[in-house]
């Protein structure tokens, strides 16, 4: 028995080309580094590459940073307890003078940094990092969609809008980046570039036929969507 279900991807900048057929599709980032960026830069303080690559994968590690998590309590005498929980994120850029509390962390970022000390290490890095989206990583979002060209185009188009607004009202970044109401909200907000979208589709027009209508396919594709989200847990999905 051969397996009927298609497998394809498309840039955000290429999603007209996508089918018009009901299936699943998951958004990937992918890691994007040139010879401009792992090449040497000597000055006196060394090589120079050597902190712009870092920083590098800082931003491509932010994309994946969870949201602070909100809690809350009642104690005695109806004292009420809230707050908000934040992760203490490896790769983020260090503030002034901080330190990581985990000298594990420590020596595991201490050594990263000596994986980047050449021009021929740094290429290899990114190459690992270029191939490992989406084999290796956890999706950014994974939908479901009756005509899946449609939906595509829909959250390109919320991108769209978005970034416009955030160029001319850039303090409304961290609000939409918790709030924001879809994926192409929420990614822009990460200042995710567009071009380093990609969404990944399962295409199951194959799939239909007397027995298995549009319908049924939906409602299957449902089940896996909810499924898929428990297993994968996917950034910038519905929470």
């Amino acid at each position: 028995m051969t397996d009927s279900v298609q497998l394809s991807h498309f840039s955000m900048l290429d999603v007209d080309q996508a089918p018009e057929s009901p299936g699943l599709y998951a958004w990937y980032v992918s890691f994007r580094a040139g010879p401009h960026d792992w090449k040497t830069k000597p000055s006196a303080d060394g090589d120079q590459a050597i902190g712009s690559f870092l920083n590098l994968l800082r931003k491509y590690a932010g994309y994946y940073e969870p949201m602070p998590i909100n809690l809350s309590g009642r104690g005695s005498y109806g004292a009420k307890w809230e707050g908000s929980l934040e992760l203490d994120y490896p790769l983020r850029e260090p503030t002034e003078g901080a330190q990581p509390g985990d000298d594990d962390l420590l020596q595991r970022l201490e050594t990263l940094v000596g994986s980047l000390d050449t021009e021929e290490r740094r290429r290899v890095m990114s190459s690992i990092l270029h191939r490992a989206s989406p084999v290796f990583s956890s999706p950014l979002y994974i939908g479901v969609a009756t005509n899946l060209q449609e939906r595509l185009r829909k959250h390109r188009m919320d991108y769209t809008r978005t970034h416009d607004w955030l160029r001319e009202h850039p303090e409304d970044a961290e609000i939409i980046r918790a709030r924001g109401k879809n994926f192409g909200q929420r990614a822009a907000a990460r200042s995710i570039a567009m071009e380093h979208l990609e969404a990944w589709i399962i295409d199951l027009a194959d799939e239909e036929n007397d027995e298995v209508t549009k319908k049924h396919l939906r409602n299957t594709a449902e089940s896996a969507e909810w499924l898929l989200h428990r297993l994968y847990s996917p950034i910038l999905g519905r929470q």
